[in-house]
């Protein structure tokens, strides 16, 4: 049986986990028995085994599918990132007689740091933040960006949707709109 993955990508805080729970959420609501995963919690472990958090991801990535697919899930939509084409082959062949379909999410610099920012904002809660968390934001907006620009000039995705202003039903609406062009046959609503 063919497994359909959809993999949300993108940079920190282009929207990976919104967009992919949504997605998940419409095959589901049209009795698709699928499965959701954010990746990034897939490869926390320290240290590191020899080092490589890809081969941690790949491996649990397969462990969860199995479980997934003994549940009776026929498609699976992940969220997280891939960095090389490499590591998005290496993904891909986790799962037996996986029919993958990457996206990914592309944010302006701009509307990326305002978004970590205000996450920033919101986890902080009444206590705010002071100038040293906001420094330390302000850095890693910059290396989020540093990762988008790298993502651009090396895309290997199978199609990008951008999500600055966008609504997010309205970038699930263009992310289903890619998955049908790439040859998905499940029913999206």
């Amino acid at each position: 049986m063919v497994v359909r993955v959809l993999w949300v990508c993108g940079a920190d805080a282009a929207g990976k986990s919104t967009v992919g729970w949504e997605i998940y959420d419409r095959l589901t609501g049209g009795g698709v028995m699928a499965a959701y995963l954010d990746i990034d919690y897939l490869g926390f472990c320290t240290p590191q085994p020899g080092g490589d958090p890809t081969w941690l991801v790949e491996r649990n990535l397969a462990a969860m599918w199995s479980t997934f697919a003994e549940a009776g899930a026929s498609c699976l939509v992940a969220a997280g990132v891939v960095v090389t084409r490499q590591q998005w082959q290496r993904y891909a062949v986790a799962i037996p007689d996986a029919r993958a379909i990457l996206c990914r999410l592309r944010v302006t610099p701009q509307t990326q740091a305002d978004r970590i920012t205000r996450r920033a904002v919101v986890e902080a809660g009444e206590g705010g933040t002071d100038e040293d968390m906001l420094a330390a934001l302000d850095a890693y907006a910059q290396r989020s960006a540093q990762f988008a620009a790298k993502l651009e000039a090396d895309d290997f995705a199978d199609f990008t949707v951008d999500t600055d202003g966008v609504p997010i039903k309205t970038v699930a609406d263009r992310v289903q709109a890619g998955i049908v062009a790439n040859g998905w046959d499940l029913p999206v609503p």
